[in-house]
C-alpha cells in the first residue's frame, strides 16, 4: 500500500533570523518555505542566491559547490564520478534530496553529483549537520536540497544558452517559465558534449591527453502547477536524464575501453491544501535508475558487463498546525519501496520502510528565540531502525550577535551492496548510529542593508559515529563489509559574507574556512596502524573566498579555493598534496528593447595548478570557457 504525501512547505523562516509566528502570505502567492527552514532550528543552511546560480548555471551540481564552498568533492576528473565528503564523513552520509525526495540509490545510497546540471533548479540549499529526524536514514553529514519554486506573479521567461570550452567541450540549455497568476509552468533543457582530452603529466614526467574520457548527456525537467483560490495547490515534476560516458584509467594502469550509461526518470504529484492555522500536504513520487558498465578489456580478451537497476516508489503525508502564537506542531508518516535488480546479487534486492516522524517548534517573539523538539521512528524489512531525536535552539544574545545550538541522534542503514554483493555482502550488518553535537555564533551588521551587509559566522561540530562499516581483507583477494569502526569527527567553521556597495558598483566578499579532524577510534585488530589516524581523502584544511562587483550589467568575479593534503592509506603513511584552484568569471548584459544577450568568459584553475582529488587521477589544468545566453 502506498502512502501517498510530502514534506514541503510551511513560512518562510530564513535559518539564521526567522523567529516570528508562522504567516501565510497567500496573497503573494509565492510558495517557497519547507520543512528544511522550519523545523531545521540551530542547524547551519546555506543557500545559494540567485546571481551565483546564474553565473555557475553551465556547472554540475559538483562543479557548483567544489567552487562556492570549501566542502571536498572528490572527483575523478572532468565528467567522471565525483562525491561528496562532508563535515569528516563519507559520500554515504550526505543525502540529496529533490523537491523533499531522497535520491540517492539505495544499492550504493552515494549520488553522482556530476551527472546533476545546476542550471535544473531555482533552488539549491545545503544543510550542515545531522538531520535523521527530519529526513530519516543516512543524515549524518549533511545533506543537499535541490528545488524548483513556482512563481505565480504573472510573467514570461524564455532564454537559451550555448557555451563551447577547452578540451572540445560544448553545451547548450533552454529554459521556459509561465505564469498567469494561477498556472505555473517550468520547463528546462540540457545537453552536453565533451571530449575531456586535457594534457596531463604521467607518472614518467612526461605529458600526454587524458584518453577516453569523453561524455555524451541531454535532459529535460518539466514542472506544472496549478493554485485554486490560494487554498489548494497541485504540482507535478518531471526529470527524465541520459549520460553516456567514458571511463578513463588511473595513472598506474594501462588504459583500457570501459564505458558507462546512466539513464534515469523521476516523477512526483504532489497536494497541499492551506488552512486556518496550518495546512495538510501529499507528495508520492517513482524513482528509476538504470546504469550499465561494459569493459570489453581487450588486454586480457576478457569482457566485464555489469547491469544495475533500481527502482524506488515512495509517498508521503504530512499536516503541520499552529496551536497558538507560540507553538507550532509538524507530524507525518512517510513509505518508501526500494528495488534493485543486478547480476551480482543472487536475487532481488528489496527494502519497505516506514517512517513517522512529529515535530514543534516553540517561539519566544519577546526575547527573539525559538526552539525545536523532532522525533523520528523507522521500520524496514522487519527491524526497527535505531530512534533519531533532535532538539534545536536559536536567537539573538546581544544586539548583532545571535546564537545557534543543535543536539541529534542519526544512522545509516547498510546499503545492498554492503548487505547483498555476493558472494561478499554481510547481511549481519547493523546500521551505523551518530550522535552529532554543532553550536554557532552569527555577528550580523545589516542596520542599512541596502548600503552594508556583513554576516560573521563561527560553527563548532562534533559527531561520534558507532558501527562504522568498513570493507575488511578476509584473503589476500577477498574483502568483506563489517560494523568493524568508530569514527570521531570534529571541525570549526568559518564564515564571512559581506555586501557592500560604493557609489554605483555593487560589492560582495565572501570566504568560508574548514578545519576537519576525522579519526578512527577503534582497531580493527593487533596490527591495525590506522588507530587515531585521520580518515582517508578528509582533508583537514580547507578555503574558498570570493569577490564579486556588479556594474552597469558587468560581473566580475574571481573564486579562490585551497584544499589541504589528504591522505590515501589508512596508516596516513601516503598522502596527497594540497592545491589552490583560481577561477576567474566576466560577463556582461545588455538590454535591447524586450531582449537581453548575456556574454560571459570563463577562466578556470587560472594558476594552472597540478593537481590529483583522487590518487592517480589527473585533474585539468588552466582551461577556458565562453557562453552566450539569450533572454526573452
Amino acid at each position: 500500500m502506498l502512502i501517498t504525501g510530502l514534506i514541503f512547505l510551511s513560512t518562510l523562516m530564513l535559518a539564521q533570523n526567522v523567529l516570528n509566528d508562522t504567516v501565510y502570505e497567500l496573497s503573494q502567492v509565492r510558495i517557497t518555505s519547507s520543512r528544511l527552514n522550519n523545523f531545521s532550528t540551530g542547524l547551519k543552511i546555506q543557500k545559494f542566491d540567485s546571481l551565483t546560480l546564474d553565473l555557475n548555471k553551465d556547472l554540475s551540481l559538483a562543479g557548483l559547490i567544489s567552487t562556492q564552498t570549501p566542502i571536498y568533492i572528490k572527483s575523478y576528473g572532468q565528467g567522471s564520478l565525483a562525491t561528496i565528503s562532508f563535515r569528516g564523513t563519507s559520500a554515504t552520509h550526505t543525502g540529496i534530496y529533490w523537491n523533499g525526495i531522497r535520491l540517492n540509490p539505495p544499492n550504493i545510497e552515494m549520488e553522482d553529483l556530476s551527472l546533476i546540471p545546476s542550471s535544473f533548479f531555482n533552488s539549491v540549499g545545503i544543510l550542515h549537520g545531522g538531520s535523521g529526524s527530519l529526513f530519516g536514514n543516512g543524515n549524518i553529514g549533511g545533506s543537499i536540497h535541490l528545488r524548483n519554486e513556482p512563481d505565480f506573479r504573472k510573467d514570461k521567461k524564455f532564454n537559451i544558452g550555448i557555451s563551447a570550452g577547452s578540451f572540445q567541450n560544448y553545451s547548450a540549455s533552454a529554459g521556459y517559465e509561465f505564469s498567469d497568476g494561477k498556472w505555473w509552468s517550468g520547463t528546462r533543457l540540457i545537453y552536453h558534449n565533451a571530449k575531456n582530452d586535457f594534457p596531463y603529466t604521467n607518472l614518467e614526467d612526461k605529458t600526454e591527453k587524458r584518453q577516453n574520457a569523453a561524455l555524451l548527456q541531454y535532459g529535460i525537467m518539466q514542472d506544472v502547477y496549478r493554485l485554486i483560490k490560494n487554498r489548494h495547490l497541485f504540482g507535478a515534476s518531471f526529470w527524465y536524464q541520459f549520460t553516456d560516458r567514458q571511463i578513463p584509467g588511473s595513472l598506474t594502469e594501462k588504459q583500457d575501453d570501459a564505458t558507462q550509461k546512466d539513464e534515469s526518470v523521476r516523477a512526483l504529484v504532489k497536494w497541499k491544501k492551506f488552512q486556518k492555522k496550518g495546512y495538510l500536504t501529499a507528495k508520492a513520487a517513482f524513482l528509476h535508475n538504470d546504469l550499465h558498465y561494459f569493459n570489453p578489456d581487450t588486454i586480457t580478451v576478457l569482457m566485464i558487463e555489469n547491469k544495475i537497476k533500481t527502482n524506488t516508489l515512495t509517498g508521503e503525508v504530512l499536516i503541520n498546525h499552529k496551536l497558538n502564537r507560540r507553538f507550532i506542531l509538524n507530524g507525518g508518516i512517510n513509505y518508501r519501496y526500494d528495488k534493485c535488480k543486478t547480476i551480482a546479487y543472487k536475487e532481488d534486492a528489496v527494502r519497505n520502510t516506514i517512517g513517522i516522524y512529529t515535530s514543534v517548534l516553540y517561539l519566544l517573539p519577546s526575547i527573539n528565540w525559538k526552539a525545536d523538539v523532532n522525533l523520528r521512528q523507522e521500520f524496514y524489512n522487519n527491524s526497527w531502525a535505531p530512534f533519531t531525536p533532535s532538539f534545536g535552539a536559536e536567537g539573538k544574545i546581544w544586539k548583532f550577535v545571535s546564537g545557534k545550538i543543535n543536539i541529534s541522534r542519526n544512522f545509516r542503514s547498510p546499503t545492498f551492496n554492503e548487505l547483498y554483493w555476493y558472494p561478499l555482502g554481510n547481511k549481519d550488518l547493523k546500521p551505523e548510529i551518530s550522535w552529532n553535537e554543532e553550536a554557532s555564533l552569527i555577528f550580523r551588521l545589516d542596520k542599512n542593508p541596502d548600503k552594508f551587509y556583513s554576516d560573521f559566522i563561527i560553527t563548532g561540530y562534533n559527531s561520534l559515529i558507532d558501527n562504522y562499516i568498513l570493507w575488511l581483507p578476509v584473503t589476500a583477494d577477498v574483502w568483506m563489509p563489517k560494523n568493524i569502526q568508530k569514527v570521531w569527527a570534529r571541525g570549526i567553521e568559518i564564515e564571512e559574507n559581506a555586501k557592500f556597495k560604493v557609489k554605483k558598483v555593487n560589492c560582495k566578499i565572501s570566504f568560508a574556512y574548514t578545519y576537519s579532524r576525522s579519526t578512527n577510534r577503534e582497531k580493527t585488530g593487533e596490527n591495525d596502524r590506522s588507530y587515531n589516524k585521520q580518515l582517508i581523502y578528509v582533508p583537514e584544511h580547507s578555503f574558498s573566498g570570493q569577490a564579486m562587483f556588479v556594474f552597469r550589467g558587468f560581473v566580475f568575479s574571481y573564486l579562490q579555493s585551497f584544499t589541504g593534503e589528504r591522505y590515501v592509506t589508512r596508516d596516513c603513511s601516503e598522502f596527497l598534496p594540497a592545491y589552490n584552484i583560481g577561477d576567474l568569471q566576466l560577463s556582461k548584459t545588455f538590454d535591447i528593447k524586450m531582449k537581453k544577450i548575456k556574454v560571459q568568459f570563463e577562466i578556470h584553475n587560472i594558476w594552472d595548478e597540478e593537481y590529483h582529488a583522487i590518487q592517480n587521477f589527473p585533474m585539468p589544468g588552466r582551461y577556458f570557457r565562453f557562453l552566450i545566453n539569450f533572454i526573452l
